[in-house]
């Protein structure tokens, strides 16, 4: 048997803005949320980290652009 548009639209759930809206409220209610403390540990662990690697990029960034510099500018005697 072929399903028709009609009985497919039938099966299909409704979408409605506040259903859905409802079900996110729902699920946000289930969520565990963390601590204030934890909420500040875990912002310093970010930070810090974000701190390390950008200065670990920046530092690999220069070094490798000093180093083509020396090859493509080699400087004369």
């Amino acid at each position: 048997m072929a399903v028709t548009a009609k009985k497919r639209a039938e099966s299909a759930p409704e979408f409605s803005v506040a259903r859905f809206l409802r079900e996110v409220i729902d699920e946000l209610r289930k969520v565990v949320w963390p601590t204030w403390g934890e909420l500040y540990r875990y912002t310093l662990i970010v930070i810090v980290t974000v701190i390390v690697l950008g200065a670990f990029i920046g530092g690999v960034d220069y070094a490798v652009g000093e180093i083509a510099k020396r090859f493509i500018y080699p400087v004369a005697p």
